[in-house]
């Protein structure tokens, strides 16, 4: 169950990081020529989408990217971090055992 939330969490976190980025990267734009901090946390939401959207750079060039190419990369990031925390925490029971 708590892998379950995990996978949620992560997944919902990152869709809507990447598509709040996405609709404000325009806007974010042309805020950003009067330097940073006039619109700072426009210009950071953007970066941030930025980052957790590069993998979708791996597709073929004519790339259309779109909500459903979004969602897959959150699926992506919510099974890579339930395989982290599945991995730690057998990690975890493995060094509490007695040794004998």
């Amino acid at each position: 169950m708590r892998l379950l939330a995990v996978f949620c969490a992560v997944s919902v976190l990152h869709f809507v990081l990447s598509v709040a980025g996405v609709v404000l990267a325009l806007p974010a734009a042309f805020a950003s020529q009067h330097g940073f901090w006039a619109a700072p946390v426009k210009i950071t939401l953007a970066w941030v989408a930025g980052v957790l959207l590069a993998p979708l750079a791996l597709l073929p060039p004519p790339r259309d990217i779109g909500y459903p190419e979004i969602a897959a990369v959150s699926v992506l990031f919510g099974l890579a971090a339930v395989a982290i925390t599945y991995a730690v925490g057998r990690a975890r029971r493995a060094g509490r055992r007695p040794a004998g």
